[in-house]
């Protein structure tokens, strides 16, 4: 081998926790440039993870790369991320980084980006005016008074004048008599709110933080609904942004809590680049978007949980709001956790971390009060509401057991939202389902609507005419006759987010109802609208699903009605009775935010269930305190930390045949700590049948690596087994 040719460690995205060999002559190649390469007959992007003079393929089995881009995609912070992600949740290394990335990155022939232009005149052209052009250039003349009219005007509005404007703009440019820039980011106004006065505990809060705003220091501020957290984030960015090219990171669960968050920070930042990055980006957006912050242009990055993995040389503060919120969970590929990949990126940058919320997660709120590791989590409180004479909503519990109900509506209720009709104010009506109803049924023989490709029922969605499943995505027609005995009578039963807006729009007909769900909000747009129109006051009623039980600051409404709790209550998930408090609080949470009264009606056939009592009390304490007791006894997080696996297969028995095996090889080391083999409650999805095993850990992370290496070694034995090779197996560390 000579002396020019180097040997690439290149990770791919493939699911094989190694790396691969690849020769290359190109001089100056770094850890983080990508590669096209060849594996097996397939080209392949890769990302180079390493760099060697030796290998131990034999030379002419040595594959040499195919393209090696200039671009360095990652640096070596942002490589301890990827390789403590890869090892943490058990997920191969190339596939975490492949993950991690724009997803217009991993496309083998792309296009060049096209880019976007502002037009203007130049000087010249100004001075010397439209009667120097030729007389029979009608298009540059045409488009020359358009721009004295308009100083600036985008490409569509050129190709709106003639279908030839690119070859008149040619012109004019070699004429000297017009100048572009280049359109990368959001160019809308923003109009600042008055900047309001921080109260005694926001102003402690903010100096509390911005102390430790040069070392790692984790926060968790609880601040209730309304108490102004979002006001001590934009001080402590401000405090951030002093020191020279600073950034912050911004995280949020959902990306419905991005456009107002955004649009408030803009008005506060109109100085500083900020860009968001999410699910509601074109592919070409979101790669601007995140090569801007990767080179430290951008100063401001809000996004949802992927966003933690953005490259931010100067990374200087992360915030995370509504911490406790289960959307920072990834539940397919890398299940990571955003806010505890986020922590060890503080740690691992030494700068701080501020995770925000009305309702902590009990490990956040374990991890800040009760251990060791309290003197690294401070612990800051909000507990009044920021807005002048503004208090919390009443809470009350209508037994619906005991009292008529109407289509899911109690006298009570229908009686308070006529009441806010009637007084200008608005409602939110919260369902935590959508479509608009869970099942079909056959009045004759009992026959339900079920997916064949999965153990569930089909959600009726009645404007569409169409059954879905809510876990594989399959959707067909619904049937005008019982498929089973033929009946005609075929009704929907439950409730659904579509059928309560049917239910209302018959109640009400005069109000201005919208519904909110993910079939109704797809756009980004669309979820712009929604705000415009809240704080306009052009709706009357929302109905939604817990896309808006959190975040948002609707300035008029004045009532919230939740239906349809008491599933919740009964769930055999351990940290379903976390999950119904947190958003019942938070829901709660909506009402009375600008000084008028709100008001919270909870219909429930169980009102004396001690949950519903607390949320009633606004008593977080007391509900972390009574979780915390069935935590300990059933040795549950954060007393300990939990692994789960799937095991899934076409065939029933091989699935169960895999996971037998998996528990015998593993059960010596976890003794009584490993529960399973078991089914789920949906226990086939896609065609493939599920059995899973819960691992229980100590939570000091002692076993942790023995734990990994058990795993994999166990996982390596099945690969290599011709009974277990084709059953695919999970890892879902932390699962929420």
């Amino acid at each position: 081998m000579t002396d020019t040719l180097h040997i690439l460690k290149v990770a791919l995205d493939v699911p094989l926790d190694r790396v691969f060999d690849y020769r290359t002559d190109k001089p100056n190649t770094q850890i983080g440039q990508y590669v096209v390469v060849p594996f097996g007959a397939r080209k392949m992007i890769g990302v180079v993870v390493g760099i060697s003079d030796t290998t131990a393929i034999e030379s002419k089995k040595l594959k040499s790369i195919i393209r090696l881009d200039p671009e360095v995609i990652f640096d070596e912070q942002s490589f301890k991320l990827f390789q403590f992600c890869s090892q943490y949740y058990h997920y191969p290394l190339g596939q975490t980084i492949l993950s991690a990335v724009p997803s217009r990155l991993k496309k083998i022939n792309t296009k060049a980006m096209a880019k976007k232009y502002l037009y203007r005149l130049t000087p010249k052209a100004i001075e010397l005016g439209v009667d120097q052009l030729p007389p029979r250039q009608t298009t540059l003349k045409r488009i020359v008074m358009a721009l004295i009219d308009a100083t600036l005007l985008d490409e569509a509005s050129l190709r709106s004048m003639s279908s030839a404007w690119k070859k008149s703009i040619e012109t004019l440019d070699e004429m000297g008599w017009i100048e572009k820039e280049e359109i990368t980011l959001d160019d809308k106004v923003y109009i600042q709110a008055p900047i309001p006065s921080l109260n005694d505990e926001q102003k402690k809060a903010f100096d509390e933080i911005s102390k430790t705003n040069k070392t790692f220091a984790a926060w968790l501020l609880y601040g209730i609904t309304g108490s102004g957290k979002t006001e001590v984030y934009i001080r402590l960015i401000e405090e951030a942004l002093k020191k020279e090219h600073a950034q912050v990171l911004v995280l949020v669960p959902e990306i419905n809590l991005t456009p107002q968050l955004e649009s408030r920070f803009r008005a506060r930042f109109e100085k500083y680049m900020l860009v968001t990055l999410h699910s509601h980006l074109t592919d070409n957006e979101r790669l601007t978007h995140w090569r801007l912050a990767k080179e430290g242009q951008a100063q401001i990055v809000i996004g949802t949980r992927l966003s933690i993995f953005t490259p931010m040389p100067h990374l200087s503060l992360i915030i995370i709001d509504e911490e406790h919120d289960a959307s920072f969970k990834q539940q397919e590929g890398l299940r990571y956790h955003a806010r505890d990949v986020a922590i060890f990126r503080a740690k691992s940058e030494n700068i701080p971390i501020v995770m925000g919320t009305a309702t902590p997660s009990l490990e956040t709120w374990f991890n800040a009060t009760k251990t060791k590791d309290a003197k690294k989590f401070g612990f800051l409180k909000l507990t009044s509401r920021a807005v002048l004479d503004s208090t919390l909503p009443e809470i009350k519990c209508i037994d619906i057991s005991k009292s008529t109900v109407t289509k899911g509506f109690s006298p009570y209720l229908v009686e308070a939202i006529r009441d806010r009709l009637n007084k200008k104010e608005q409602s939110l009506i919260f369902i935590n389902r959508r479509g608009f109803a869970p099942v079909l049924l056959c009045s004759s023989c009992q026959w339900t609507g079920r997916c064949h490709r999965c153990s569930s029922r089909l959600v009726v969605h009645l404007n569409q005419k169409r059954l879905r499943c809510h876990h594989c995505g399959h959707d067909e027609k619904m049937p005008l006759q019982c498929p089973s005995c033929g009946n005609t009578d075929l009704y929907p039963t439950g409730l659904g987010t579509q059928r309560v807006e049917e239910t209302i729009k018959e109640f009400f007909p005069e109000a201005r109802i919208l519904r909110v769900d993910r079939d109704s909000t797809k756009t980004k747009e669309a979820l712009n609208d929604l705000f415009l129109k809240m704080k306009n006051r052009e709706i009357d009623i929302l109905i939604g699903t817990q896309m808006l039980s959190k975040g948002h600051d609707f300035p008029y409404l004045s009532l919230v009605g939740v239906l349809d709790t008491d599933q919740a209550l009964y769930s055999p998930d351990f940290r379903a009775s976390e999950r119904l408090f947190s958003q019942l609080m938070q829901v709660s949470g909506r009402a009375g935010r600008r000084g008028q009264q709100g008001a919270v009606i909870v219909q429930t056939s169980n009102p004396g269930h001690p949950i519903i009592a607390l949320v009633a009390a606004h008593d977080y304490k007391a509900f972390y305190t009574m979780e915390m007791e069935s935590r300990k006894m059933f040795h549950y997080p954060p007393y300990t930390r939990l692994i789960q696996l799937f095991f899934k297969h076409t065939d029933k028995l091989k699935a169960l045949n895999a996971a037998d095996f998996f528990a015998s090889r593993i059960q010596p080391m976890f003794g009584d700590y490993l529960i399973g083999p078991a089914e789920p409650v949906v226990n086939r999805v896609r065609n493939k049948y599920i059995y899973e095993i819960l691992l229980k850990l100590p939570r000091d992370g002692s076993k942790n690596t023995l734990a990994r290496n058990h795993i994999q070694q166990v996982m390596a034995i099945m690969l290599n087994d011709a009974l277990f090779k084709s059953v695919h197996v999970q890892v879902n560390v932390d699962p929420q």
